[in-house]
């Protein structure tokens, strides 16, 4: 999977991690250009509707995907699949970790925009992903001012 460059050491830092806490994650999507993202959306279109399409999967320029700071994981005993990743303990691990690395969740459960997806992680920096995890609050909650004041240094240390 394709990543932004400056991603990667945050990243290869949380696997590491990860993995001396015997949590194996692997990245089933990063980077999508807007070509890829259109495939992906007419196939759910095709397959589920638009209606219901809409609920889970976002119009091409618009997926967080595009952005290449986005990861969608699975894990072992998923069979390279997404559904169940709720009931892992990689996620229980990224709930509790991942914010230390600078990765948030986008979709958590009752947010306003899509469906939950346990497995979609985006890198919004050390110190705003520390902020929403410290106060409790959805990334799309803060208003958009505010992020861009974190967003300037997102990839500081």
């Amino acid at each position: 999977a394709q990543l932004h460059t400056n991603v990667l050491p945050f990243l290869h830092d949380m696997l590491q991690d990860a993995k001396r806490d015997n949590i194996e994650l692997f990245i089933i999507s990063g980077y999508r250009s807007f070509g890829e993202q259109s495939a992906v959306k007419g196939n759910y279109v095709i397959r589920y509707g638009a209606g219901t399409a809409n609920s889970f999967s976002a119009e091409q320029g618009y997926s967080e995907h595009q952005l290449g700071t986005t990861i969608d994981f699975t894990t072992n005993g998923l069979n390279g699949k997404l559904d169940g990743f709720q009931n892992t303990p990689d996620y229980k691990w990224l709930i509790d970790n991942a914010y230390k690395y600078g990765f948030v969740l986008s979709y958590p459960q009752n947010n306003n925009y899509y469906v939950f997806e346990p497995w979609h992680w985006r890198f919004v920096g050390k110190r705003l992903a520390k902020l929403l995890d410290e106060e409790n609050i959805y990334f799309y909650n803060v208003p958009q001012r505010e992020i861009d004041e974190y967003l300037i240094n997102i990839f500081d240390k």
